[in-house]
């Protein structure tokens, strides 16, 4: 029989007494939901709590969900109670997993310790993470087990994995589970091991298929609107390129500028849609990688030529700076492609009329490494991590004019991620922005992992 408990701050009280606990979630409001109330108790405890989030944006929203439950947040900020962390990647390795999870609770106990705390409580969300769950959560709970056991301060650590993810072999995995929380009917609810097991089972795989169908719905018509556009819009760019070239006879200035504002239009649009394309990919599951050999310097200048009309328009230089010494490279040609673009797109776009855009390319400590500079517009570093996120763009009061739906860095992190790299940006207004990626030179083809 399942254990129904309400959505309160008690929520976790009646778990087994184990230090980890596991969680499946549909969405990110469920997600959202259930730290809050997984935080709230440790606040109210008296514990040190660190709430580890994908974004800004996410942060953002979880404190004003914080208070909205009745917590001071700021206050608990201020006092070290509560903080707030961007989630890195997880190792696959359980070796390496083990040692990162004993160091993150060695520090969360210390500060829980010397803050004077009753606890330390933080969560881990295993999204994209690529790495087998059982071995995870075996590691994270003997770990935490054997560190609670050393230390006299309680150690909460809540695992969260989303359902559409998730294998149906992976489900019944979970099934061996001691301390496990699932939504059903409007309640949070905890399931033991050796209660309810048909029942459970039942209830995870058909959340699982209601999620995995609501996510081909969404993609499916995402992806078939965009193909029913892609035919008419090649045509525009079509046969406005045969119009400039004069191939039905010669414009006037006023109709080439008309003209060409067309075809500048559709390509833009026609951008979006493959950005489009590319996301409904990712979230129905494609992310295979077909690895090959590629020149990276060949490759450079070929996604140069492609963006020199945008970037002549603006007289605006595009500069190339290649180590002659690097070798070729594994790696997905047309992901990498598309990640080269969209960040040159993207600094022509946000660069003044003859401006300058640099990119170079050289080894750095056995991997890729790329950097796009230009002497843009620039933006403050609260920003830094909102560009990264889809369909928002980094500072609005800064893109007006230049249009854009937000879309292609969210692509580009989420390719280089694939390829288990890392972006990162430096920026000041007004002098303009340095985007550096680095990937793996030579990659062991292995599945690619995500964040916590």
């Amino acid at each position: 029989m399942e254990k129904i408990i309400d959505n309160s701050p008690e929520l976790f009280s009646n778990v087994l007494k184990s230090p980890q606990i596991s969680a499946l979630y549909n969405d990110i409001e469920e997600l959202t939901e259930l730290l809050v109330i997984y935080f709230k108790q440790g606040i109210e405890k008296g514990e040190y709590c660190l709430w580890f989030f994908p974004d800004e944006l996410a942060a953002e929203i979880a404190k004003n969900e914080l208070k909205k439950s009745g917590v001071d947040v700021e206050h608990c900020i201020v006092s070290s109670q509560l903080e707030f962390q961007s989630s890195e990647k997880l190792p696959k390795n359980i070796t390496l997993l083990k040692s990162a999870i004993k160091e993150l609770a060695e520090k969360g106990s210390e500060k829980a310790f010397s803050g004077g705390f009753a606890g330390f409580r933080t969560n881990f969300d295993l999204k994209n993470s690529g790495i087998s769950i059982k071995p995870y959560l075996e590691t994270c709970r003997k770990t935490s087990e054997m560190l609670s056991f050393e230390n006299s301060k309680n150690l909460t650590f809540l695992c969260t994995l989303p359902l559409d993810e998730l294998s149906g072999s992976t489900l019944l995995e979970l099934m061996e589970e001691k301390s496990f929380f699932i939504k059903r009917k409007g309640k949070w609810k905890y399931l033991g091991q050796l209660e309810g097991q048909m029942e459970l089972e039942n209830v995870l795989l058909k959340a699982k298929r209601d999620a995995e169908a609501a996510n081909r719905v969404k993609n499916g018509l995402i992806m078939n609107i965009s193909h029913e556009i892609r035919t008419p819009l090649n045509s525009v760019i079509g046969f406005s390129d045969l119009l400039l070239e004069g191939a039905f006879g010669s414009l006037n200035t006023r109709q080439s500028k008309y003209v060409n504002n067309i075809l500048l239009s559709g390509k833009n649009l026609l951008e979006i849609i493959d950005n489009l394309l590319d996301i409904s990919r990712l979230e129905a599951g494609e992310r295979t990688l077909n690895y090959e050999e590629i020149d990276i310097a060949n490759l450079i200048k070929e996604v140069r030529m492609s963006l020199l009309s945008p970037a002549s328009n603006k007289k605006i230089v595009v500069e190339l700076k290649v180590d002659t010494s690097i070798e070729n490279i594994r790696a997905d040609r047309t992901k990498l492609r598309q990640i080269l673009y969209n960040l040159i797109s993207n600094t022509i776009k946000f660069t003044p009329e003859k401006g300058k855009v640099t990119v170079s390319a050289s080894k750095k400590e056995g991997m890729l490494e790329i950097k796009v500079l230009d002497t843009g517009t620039g933006l403050l570093k609260e920003y830094y991590e909102k560009m990264f996120m889809p369909f928002i763009q980094a500072d609005p009061s800064a893109v007006l004019g230049y249009g854009g739906a937000g879309l292609g860095l969210y692509v580009v992190k989420s390719f280089i991620d694939l390829h288990e790299g890392k972006i990162h940006v430096d920026s000041k207004v007004g002098k303009g922005s340095t985007f550096t990626f680095t990937l793996p030179i030579d990659s062991k083809e292995s599945s690619p992992s995500g964040g916590v």
